[in-house]
């Protein structure tokens, strides 16, 4: 009868430390839901780029892409040259492209030509000769 109670019962007194070892499968299942995501994402992606609706700003993507492209047009950009930068975009043919692409969406000419030269001009600060900037920042035809 002497026995204390944590010699008695060798599960209730001589309890073991927990394993602290991490699970071997923890790491398998943290990479392949890492794969699983980026794969994910970049078939979203692809589906998007292939489909070529896809905008960067209202200016279509691989209009983008083809004014990264341009080392003229990047430093004009860059450098605030807004003349220079208009008169390149207009020698890369970037107006049409961006008619051609929005032309579904809005058939009346005027309001397209409009409508691409209000994004022209939020993209680069450039106003058209046609055009004056009202209070609210729109485009608007000079009389």
């Amino acid at each position: 009868m002497g026995r204390s109670a944590s010699q008695s019962s060798p599960t209730i007194g001589n309890k073991k430390a927990p394993n602290r070892r991490p699970s071997p499968k923890g790491p398998v299942k943290l990479v392949t839901g890492i794969y699983f995501s980026v794969l994910i994402c970049t078939t979203i992606g692809l589906v998007m780029l292939s489909s070529g609706r896809m905008t960067v700003g209202g200016v279509p993507l691989p209009i983008v892409i083809s004014f990264l492209n341009d080392q003229t047009a990047r430093d004009a950009y860059f450098s605030g040259k807004k003349t220079k930068l208009h008169d390149r975009l207009d020698d890369m043919g970037i107006e049409e492209q961006m008619k051609n692409f929005y032309r579904p969406q809005i058939p009346d000419e005027a309001k397209l030509d409009q409508h691409i030269h209000q994004i022209l001009y939020e993209r680069t600060g450039y106003v058209g000769e046609q055009y004056s900037v009202n209070a609210q920042g729109l485009l608007v035809l000079k009389d």
